[in-house]
């Protein structure tokens, strides 16, 4: 599964990278929302790659918990974004 992983990554790494470019570049505000949904998408996917990770840890009886923090505000945010998506 650890290669799976990263075979997952590493492309998609790649695709937020190009994100990052992109937001330095000039563009309008709807480019601009555009790149930040799918900045936030492909986030979203690298952590759905690290909970697949995680549960097959657990699995195996080798999953540690390590508390992390965060924002509420900007976590329900990126939420939003992804569901206007939808709509």
């Amino acid at each position: 599964i650890r290669t799976v992983s990263h075979e997952l990554r590493t492309p998609l790494n790649g695709v937020m990278g190009v994100f990052q470019l992109l937001k330095q570049s000039e563009m309008d505000q709807n480019h601009q929302n555009l790149i930040k949904t799918g900045t936030n998408a492909a986030q979203t996917l690298l952590l759905y790659i690290s909970d697949l990770l995680d549960y097959f840890q657990i699995q195996a009886g080798s999953f540690k918990i390590s508390p992390k923090k965060f924002k509420i505000s900007e976590t329900l945010e990126k939420v939003v974004d992804l569901m206007l998506l939808r709509c």
